[in-house]
């Protein structure tokens, strides 16, 4: 079984958006967008979450719990993965999101985007 990583940090603007309109996942979000390909990017943990949270102009941050639904997991410990291959596995291929073991690629936190 996967491990789950439900968190996204983000603006509190943007997470008010979000929980109204849901996620946008045609584009890239957060610093990784160009990374993994286009699509919403969870955390396994609240710490990872927190560096991508933005504050807004009286400094309050915000962080979104989701309950996210893998589905066919691609699996990928590459350091610095193919963004176009896993775009093309999970639109045109087999997988419905990729999950990057940044932990064992580079002693990081795991990173799950979905599409």
């Amino acid at each position: 079984m996967q491990r789950v990583v439900p968190f996204f940090g983000t603006s509190p603007k943007n997470a008010e958006n979000i929980c109204n309109k849901g996620f946008k996942h045609g584009m890239p979000t957060g610093s990784n967008g160009s990374r993994y390909g286009r699509g919403a990017y969870f955390a396994e943990s609240i710490t990872k979450a927190d560096e991508h949270a933005k504050p807004n102009e009286a400094g309050e941050c915000a962080v979104i719990l989701c309950r996210v639904l893998g589905g066919r997991v691609l699996y990928t410990d590459a350091a610095d993965p193919d963004p176009e291959s896993l775009v093309s596995s999970c639109i045109d291929g087999p997988y419905d999101c990729v999950l990057s073991d940044k932990e064992k690629s580079k002693g990081l936190f795991q990173i799950g985007r979905a599409h």
